[in-house]
């Protein structure tokens, strides 16, 4: 078993709230992003002009935080063998969205805060395994928008 296998695995262990509810999750997560770099919050055409309040139980909030989830949800399912979901992630983030990489390190630090918050018994290591995870994520990604000619 590989080190990002392990780490998958980890982090599966507690993942099943998150799985259950990806909608609440990924609310919590983009509101915790916006809140914490209202920047990254210019990114997201539809949320750009939005204030905190008109955040709070927005459907498109919801509904883009539940992709999120989902998405972070197939990529630990996979176990460290993430390259096809990446390469998509890519595609779309690199070339249509033109998301800078750096949002996607951002992104990953609240991640693992709101689950330390939210998931009983997500302690030190389940943290740790969760940022091994997303790095891996983050460096792959990283080739590919190198090899799309996007920095």
């Amino acid at each position: 078993m590989s080190a990002c296998e392990a780490d998958c695995k980890t982090v599966l262990s507690f993942w099943a709230p998150v799985e259950a509810d990806p909608r609440c999750y990924g609310e919590n997560i983009l509101q915790r992003l916006f809140e914490t770099n209202p920047d990254v919050q210019k990114l997201f055409p539809k949320f750009v002009d939005l204030s905190k309040e008109q955040l709070q139980n927005n459907p498109g909030v919801q509904a883009h935080g539940e992709i999120v989830v989902c998405k972070l949800t197939e990529i630990l399912k996979s176990n460290g063998k993430f390259m096809e979901i990446i390469k998509a992630l890519a595609e779309s983030h690199a070339k249509q969205h033109k998301i800078p990489l750096v949002n996607f390190q951002i992104i990953s630090e609240v991640i693992v805060t709101v689950a330390a918050e939210k998931l009983d018994g997500f302690g030190p290591d389940a943290q740790t395994a969760l940022k091994n995870v997303l790095k891996k994520f983050q460096i792959d990604l990283g080739a590919y928008y190198e090899e799309l000619g996007f920095k």
